[in-house]
């Protein structure tokens, strides 16, 4: 009995600990442009090393004050592409698709949209 409260206090400490570092996150985070550092290179950072979550919430900043910023909306669709959210990158796709259709950009686009969403056909044009 001993044992099984001692693993249920370990885990109420552990979700309580990343809750808090979620929060402390939500509280102290300032916009890349705010701290002088590229958003859109910041974000690249971010996917790379596999912070898929951070990379978005950069993106969706720069995109909060700058709609048409398109290196961003790229790298979105790779941070979409990379954690599997179909519904986001044929969305993001389809906003870009009159601005980067016939770009050698736009293939990777479509190659890594038949790969998410297979039946839209705007991947398959």
């Amino acid at each position: 009995m001993d044992v099984l409260a001692g693993l249920t206090a370990s885990l109420v400490l552990m979700v309580a600990f990343s809750l808090l570092r979620k929060l402390w996150k939500t509280i102290t985070y300032k916009p890349p442009k705010a701290r002088g550092i590229d958003p859109v290179a910041e974000a690249e950072v971010f996917l790379a090393y596999g912070k898929t979550g951070e990379a978005v919430r950069v993106l969706k900043d720069v995109l909060d004050e700058d709609p048409d910023n398109m290196p961003a909306k790229v790298a979105l669709l790779r941070a979409y592409s990379s954690n599997r959210n179909a519904k986001a990158y044929s969305q993001l796709a389809r906003d870009v698709h009159a601005r980067l259709h016939g770009q050698p950009v736009w293939k990777t686009i479509q190659q890594n949209g038949r790969d998410l969403d297979p039946a839209n056909p705007l991947f398959n044009a």
